[in-house]
Formats: C-alpha cells, structure tokens, sequence
C-alpha cells in the first residue's frame, strides 16, 4: 500500500487502525514470513512511520475536511503518537478538541504543542 491508496482508503471511511494491520500484512507477505516467524514487534516500526506519514499528509492537504477529522479523531484515541496529535490538532475543529489537546500537551513537551489552538 502506498500513501495516496492510503488517503483513498480513509477518504473512503476505513478506519485508520485497519489501515495500520493491512499496511503491516502487507510488508510480512512481501517478506513471505510464515505465521511462526511474525511477532507482534514484527514491522512494527516500519508501519509505525508509514502511518506517521500518512497522518502528516492528511492534516497538510485535507485541513477541514469532516472524514478526514473524523479518522484521526479516532486514530489519536488509539496512539500516542505526535504525527497524528499534531495533523488533528493543527488542521481540524471537533467537539472534543479540548480533550485531545490536554492529552495531546501532557504527552509532548510545551514546544511541540505550542502551536496549537486551544
């Protein structure tokens, strides 16, 4: 999976956590790893960065946009991850932006979060 069949997958309303397992099945069938070889580790970092990607690319290029919003909502309720803090935060208004920017200023340190609006 590439980055722009990544961004048509969420406009297309698939959760980003199904985008984070398919991207990771797809590195381990690129590999051919048997089931016994896969950890739970196993391109974790790997899929950890291409979903960083992904976020980044979302909030620079689809600011406002609702099913976009709505995916990284979600997505910042099942990481800690500053990408996609930072891609919701930056470029989206929702109804519990007050809630994930206190998480989101308690996570990263003050330079990092400054920027966002309270």
């Amino acid at each position: 999976m590439n980055l722009q069949e990544a961004v048509e997958r969420v406009l297309q309303g698939e959760p980003m956590h199904m985008l984070a397992t398919a991207y990771r099945d797809e590195l381990i069938a690129d590999m051919g790893l048997e089931e016994d070889d896969v950890a739970e580790t196993t391109f974790r970092h790997e899929t950890r960065k291409f979903m960083n990607q992904l976020c980044r690319h979302l909030g620079e290029r689809y600011e406002g946009d609702h099913r976009v919003c709505s995916s990284l909502e979600d997505w910042v309720h099942k990481v800690d991850d500053y990408e996609a803090y930072d891609a919701l935060l930056s470029a989206f208004s929702f109804d519990s932006k007050a809630m994930v920017l206190r998480k989101g200023r308690i996570l990263f340190p003050g330079p990092l979060t400054a920027h966002w609006e309270s």
